[in-house]
């Protein structure tokens, strides 16, 4: 059970007696807790725009060298290529970049790494295709900050290589030709928070300024990838990154892309002009299956759904990939066990699972999971004949990257930033990594309690939860991190209902009644609660944490609780 952090209480005589101001205490509560202070922010933040918005990509103190380059190719004809990461931010990071330079005349060679096999970041192998492509200019989008030997090969075999990439940098850059990161000291982009996606964005926008910009306002449409890429890798949804997803978000629901179309019809998800796509959409019903092509087969099939014009194709690959998904989901559920029972057992500050039988493709997937639940950073790695490889990641109080530089001499290569990472380490090296990776971890998070926690942001009265309170609410979308859907704690409600609903009766369905809310009743949904409250009964007193949501049923719109956790109140 996590345990409840929460951030503020508001009683009703304090909301009445502010009443008279704008927006909503409620509303002027969470606008605080997110860092938006006066009028001039609430007015960015509730109506952003797009030329307002957008930063000048030329801020990038690289950028007109790039632009300058990739005007040189087209002058002289070159073929250039275009290496991705294989995950959503890097698969749309490609389609992002392929479709600029293409829209000036180039020639584009793809190229997007086999997981399994080859790995994160710039590989001998795409080297070698790009060779034989004639490449002379070429790209990394979404990875690249460590690849020092692999860009000095391409360069010593007449390929230039331009990073653009968001990931951690480190104290030695490789011999790229220009660097595009905003997280590199002195890029000179005010805004760092950029995924890969968002990244190659700023190129391609730079791109069209230079060379085509009468079709200028074409490029918004870019922006549904675009968006899927910054929600996707879990980019804080504020500043630019807010601009991208709320209007990557309008394109996403009128997109153009058949092979998004198609992929909505198969996986059944509701999105078209009368039911516009959220955050949550992207992050749970979207960029799963995406990346499970690369987790299960291959990334390029994401890629070829991504830019397909042709129907029979987008649909064939749109089925595969629902398959791939189908099966990632039963693989990650069977590892996600695994890891469960050695993190019960461990009383180590960081969770450490290896065998040779956790499947490469979904133990990033695994370590997220079992991070979140237990509060601890989570290394969970694929053993393989002589290596071994995998992903890492964190809690917000410790910096993952920071703590795997320390131990950057045992490791074949490692990259990533924050809160997630990746590494391979040969087995000879295994345990010895993991000693002093442990002692790292312990040091850095010295005094800092192990428990999974749940960020509440108000304690509320239940007079408070009203529709249009979730009117206003649903104006600060899109949600995501750093502009989490808001949720309340409101305490002693009585249940006046309670049935078990959903497959295996994993979920509550409840009516709950406040005599503090002026004994009104709010119908409420408990997600995966049924198994911990299976005797619930009427009568009881509960403390719940909620999201405000609505639900429709017969043509009939009410407010419904949607209850993140609960307890018997005490």
């Amino acid at each position: 059970m996590p345990k409840w952090k929460v951030q503020a209480s508001l009683d009703v005589a304090s909301v009445v007696s502010q009443s008279d101001t704008s927006p909503h205490p409620v509303i002027q509560l969470l606008l605080e807790q997110r860092g938006v202070f006066g009028d001039e922010a609430r007015e960015r933040f509730f109506f952003p725009d797009y030329e307002r918005d957008m930063y000048d990509p030329f801020l990038f103190v690289a950028m007109r060298q790039v632009i300058d380059r990739i005007k040189q190719a087209k002058q002289n004809g070159e073929r250039v290529g275009v290496f991705g990461d294989y995950d959503a931010d890097g698969v749309t990071s490609s389609v992002i970049l392929r479709t600029g330079l293409e829209a000036i005349g180039l020639i584009v060679s793809v190229y997007i790494p086999n997981k399994n096999t080859e790995g994160h970041g710039l590989h001998h192998n795409a080297i070698e295709s790009f060779v034989a492509d004639g490449v002379t200019l070429a790209f990394t989008v979404d990875c690249g900050m460590t690849n020092h030997a692999e860009i000095l090969e391409a360069k010593q075999r007449g390929i230039e290589f331009i990073i653009i990439d968001h990931h951690h940098t480190p104290e030695v850059l490789p011999e790229a030709f220009a660097i595009i990161n905003p997280k590199l000291p002195g890029a000179g982009y005010p805004f760092t928070e950029l995924c890969g996606a968002g990244t190659a964005f700023k190129v391609v926008q730079a791109l069209y300024r230079e060379l085509l910009p009468e079709a200028l306002p074409q490029l918004k449409w870019l922006l549904d990838v675009t968006a899927i890429g910054t929600i996707a890798d879990v980019m804080p949804l504020i500043g630019e990154n807010r601009t991208i997803a709320h209007f990557g978000l309008i394109v996403l629901g009128k997109t153009r892309r058949i092979g998004l179309q198609e992929l909505f019809a198969v996986g059944r998800i509701p999105i078209d002009d009368n039911h516009p796509p959220t955050a949550w959409s992207v992050s749970f019903q979207m960029a799963p299956r995406i990346n499970a092509t690369s987790r299960m087969a291959h990334a390029r099939e994401a890629h070829r759904l991504l830019m397909t014009t042709d129907r029979v194709e987008a649909r064939d690959l749109a089925l595969e990939i629902e398959r791939h998904n189908v099966e990632r989901r039963k693989v990650s559920d069977y590892i996600t066990e695994q890891v469960r029972k050695i993190a019960e057992v461990s009383d180590k500050k960081l969770i450490f699972a290896v065998d040779e039988h956790f499947a490469f493709g979904v133990v990033g997937l695994v370590a997220g999971r079992i991070a979140r639940e237990y509060g601890k950073p989570t290394v969970v790695l694929q053993r393989g004949a002589e290596e071994s490889q995998g992903s890492l990641r964190s809690v917000p109080e410790l910096n993952i990257i920071e703590a795997i530089e320390e131990c950057g001499d045992l490791l074949v290569k490692f990259g990533g930033h924050a809160q997630a990472a990746g590494l391979t380490v040969r087995n000879e090296q295994l345990d010895a990594f993991r000693e002093k990776f442990e002692q790292v971890v312990a040091r850095r998070m010295e005094g800092i309690e192990a428990e999974a926690e749940l960020l509440i942001d108000a304690r509320v009265s239940p007079y408070l939860l009203t529709t249009e309170l979730l009117r206003d609410l649903k104006r600060m979308a899109p949600f995501g991190q750093g502009n989490p859907e808001p949720m309340f704690l409101v305490e002693n409600m009585s249940v006046e209902e309670t049935r078990m609903v959903g497959k295996g009766n994993k979920h509550l369905k409840l009516v709950l009644r406040s005599k503090d809310g002026g004994n009104r009743q709010w119908d409420a949904i408990a997600f995966g609660l049924g198994e911990q409250f299976p005797d619930l009964k009427r009568g009881e007193k509960l403390d719940v944490v909620v999201q405000l949501d609505d639900n429709t049923w017969n043509g009939t719109t009410k407010l419904q609780l949607k209850i993140v956790d609960m307890r018997l109140h005490e």
